[in-house]
């Protein structure tokens, strides 16, 4: 077997194990956290409460999706008010980064110093997200914009049973997360999953690099990642074939990281794609369940997404400056590494503990 062929097949061997882990920590999280996340909506009491609770509780399950399952069961059930559970999906927006940005610590760490690349990519997520929530949730605050959009969405009442027959590709992929959770407890899943993380990411970087250090190679890259169009073009397609946000971009890490994109303005176009393309796995949830509170929610988020995208994209040149001046601060240190980190679950957990308090 050639060299070639070697790496190819580690490559793609180490892929899905990175893939695998991802959705090994997200299930195990999922199962710790359902019961967590189901009594932190309980205390949502207006559009900034929920706006956190949305944060958090999707940071914990690493997974938009399962919260938001969550919250259409409390609004179905009359529970929690449509208004509140738009905010929630404006809050879920930011818990999504959760997990890319971790995987860019666990880079720095491993590396010991890092890649500046890695983090350009995370902080290209993670700060389109904190201007996003700081013009909607304004919006929403004030003038109960997205709250008319999901009443509009819910008037439409749409059945399509036959929906549910369509299998959520990552599930394919990984039949076997689902009865190992069966026999051991989520906990160690999450070890388990982290520490396949950490040697999936290792391999991942070492068979990409020499796969891609053939002209052909860099070649095919640059014609994704040169122009913002195609980079955004491929974002959305991928999101549609993988239906996870943050599996689309924890992939880029170990691409930056090991220098086959290069982490410039070309990113956020790929990001906002995905985000577009990660909407239509929960259009198929919403109209499978037949529910018109279920496709509101689901079309407050679209255009969460479409609205992001129309601002964003003519500011690409200056927005990937500041990235870059934020990514360099971010990963100046370790100390300063982990207290971000750590803020990502500190400042809406504080908010949350707050409201439970004066509750």
């Amino acid at each position: 077997m050639g060299s070639n062929t070697r790496n190819i097949l580690g490559s793609l061997t180490a892929l899905y194990f990175f893939v695998s882990a991802i959705v090994l920590i997200k299930s195990s999280a999922t199962i710790m956290g359902e019961a967590l996340a189901g009594k932190i909506v309980l205390l949502i009491r207006d559009t900034t409460s929920a706006v956190f609770a949305g944060w958090i509780s999707t940071a914990l399950l690493h997974s938009s999706g399962a919260f938001d399952s969550i919250v259409v069961a409390f609004t179905s059930s009359g529970v929690l008010p449509i208004s509140l559970a738009v905010a929630t999906v404006i809050g879920a927006e930011i818990g999504t980064t959760v997990t890319p940005f971790l995987i860019s610590v666990l880079e720095r760490l491993k590396r010991k110093g890092g890649s500046e690349a890695a983090f350009n990519v995370t902080m290209s997520h993670v700060l389109y997200n904190l201007f996003t929530l700081a013009i909607f949730y304004p919006a929403e605050l004030f003038f109960g914009v997205f709250t008319k959009i999901a009443w509009r969405g819910s008037s439409i009442f749409v059945r399509a049973s036959w929906l549910k027959a369509i299998p959520d590709l990552l599930d394919v992929a990984t039949p076997w997360v689902d009865p190992l959770l069966e026999v051991i407890p989520p906990w160690s899943g999450i070890v388990l999953g982290g520490l396949t993380l950490v040697l999936a990411l290792g391999a991942v970087e070492k068979y990409m690099t020499a796969i891609f250090s053939m002209p052909r190679s860099w070649n095919l890259i640059r014609m994704t990642f040169t122009r913002p169009l195609r980079a955004f073009a491929a974002g959305f397609i991928f999101t549609l074939l993988v239906p996870s946000t943050t599996v689309m971009v924890s992939l880029l890490v170990p691409l930056a990281s090991s220098g086959v994109i290069r982490a410039d303005y070309y990113i956020l176009p790929y990001i906002l794609g995905a985000n577009i393309g990660t909407v239509f796995d929960v259009m198929i949830a919403a109209l499978a369940t037949g529910n018109p509170i279920s496709l509101g929610v689901w079309l407050v988020h679209l255009t969460i997404n479409v609205v992001g995208a129309l601002i964003f994209i003519p500011l690409l040149k200056p927005f990937s400056r500041f990235v870059r001046r934020v990514a360099a601060y971010v990963s100046s240190s370790p100390r300063t590494t982990l207290i971000i980190a750590a803020l990502f679950h500190i400042i809406p957990t504080a908010i949350i503990l707050y409201y439970y308090l004066i509750s």
